[in-house]
C-alpha cells in the first residue's frame, strides 16, 4: 500500500510547494505594491524581470563561474582538513587532548573577519576567499567525522581484531567506512555554509569578483537595484541547487545506512 501511494505523495509535495512559493510571491507583490508603497524595494515582478536580464548578461555568468570555482574549493580544502583532522581526533584520546581546546577556540571565530587579514597575508584574487570558506566549512565536516569514528560499532572491531587485523586496517576497513556517512554529512552542511560565506566574502572584501563583487557594484546605482535583488536571487536558487544536489548524493551513495547519519 506505501509503495502504490509514494509516487502521489511525491507528486501531492511538489504541488503544495510550488503553491507556496507562488502564493508567498504574490502576497508580498501586492504588500509591496499597496501597503509598503517604498521606493527601492524588491518588488517580485520586478526582480524576476531582472533574473530575465541577467540570463544573458556574460559578466555576471562569469562572476557566477568565478564564485562557483571559489565555493568547490574552499569545500575540498575544508572536506580534506575535515575528514582528515576529525578521523584521528575520533581514533586517538592523545590526538583529541592536543586538539579539542584550538578547535573550541577557532570554530567559533566569524571566518568572514579573516577574509581580509588573509587578502593581506596573501593578495588579491580566488585564494583568500576560498581559505575564509574553507574557514567555515571545515568544523561540521570535522565534527560529524570524529562522532563517526568514535561511535563505530565495537563488536565489528573487536571482530577485526579476532581476525589478526592491524589497527591501521581496522582504521582503513572497519572505521572509515562506518564513519563515511557521517563525514558526508557534515560535508552536505558545509556545501551550504560555505556558498554562503562565498558571497558575503565577496562583498565584505570587496574584490569586485564573483556574485558579491557583482551585487556591490551594481548596488550603488539606484537604476541597478532590479539587478541586485535579481544576482541575490540567483544566488539562492544557487545554494536550493546545491542542497537538493548533496541530499540526492547522500540518498544514492549512503541509504544502505539511511537513518544513522542525520
Amino acid at each position: 500500500m506505501n509503495l502504490l501511494h509514494a509516487p502521489y505523495n511525491r507528486n501531492r509535495q511538489i504541488v503544495l510547494g510550488v503553491v507556496g512559493v507562488l502564493g508567498t510571491t504574490a502576497m508580498t507583490e501586492l504588500l509591496l505594491r499597496t501597503v509598503i508603497s517604498k521606493p527601492g524595494l524588491p518588488i517580485p515582478s520586478q526582480v524576476l524581470g531582472g533574473t530575465g536580464v541577467l540570463m544573458s548578461d556574460a559578466e555576471f555568468w562569469s562572476a557566477v563561474g568565478f564564485t562557483i570555482a571559489e565555493w568547490m574549493l574552499g569545500l575540498l580544502l575544508a572536506a580534506v582538513a575535515g575528514v582528515l583532522l576529525g578521523a584521528a581526533m575520533g581514533a586517538s584520546r592523545m590526538v583529541l587532548i592536543a586538539f579539542e581546546l584550538p578547535v573550541e577556540c577557532f570554530r567559533v571565530l566569524p571566518s568572514i573577519a579573516l577574509g581580509p587579514i588573509l587578502v593581506l597575508l596573501l593578495g588579491s584574487g580566488m585564494l583568500p576567499l576560498s581559505i575564509t570558506v574553507a574557514l567555515a566549512c571545515v568544523w561540521p565536516i570535522l565534527l560529524n567525522t570524529m562522532y563517526g569514528v568514535r561511535s563505530t560499532d565495537s563488536t565489528a572491531v573487536q571482530t577485526a581484531r579476532s581476525f589478526g587485523i592491524s589497527e591501521l586496517g581496522i582504521l582503513r576497513r572497519v572505521t572509515l567506512p562506518s564513519a563515511l556517512p557521517f563525514a558526508f554529512t557534515g560535508i552536505r552542511i558545509a556545501a551550504s555554509i560555505g556558498l554562503i560565506v562565498a558571497v558575503s566574502a565577496e562583498l565584505l572584501i570587496g574584490s569586485g569578483t564573483g556574485i558579491g563583487g557583482y551585487i556591490l557594484q551594481n548596488s550603488a546605482n539606484a537604476a541597478n537595484l532590479d539587478l541586485v535583488y535579481a544576482a541575490t536571487l540567483v544566488a539562492g536558487l544557487l545554494g536550493v541547487a546545491v542542497s537538493l544536489l548533496m541530499a540526492a548524493l547522500d540518498n544514492g551513495v549512503f541509504g544502505w545506512k539511511k537513518g544513522l547519519a542525520q
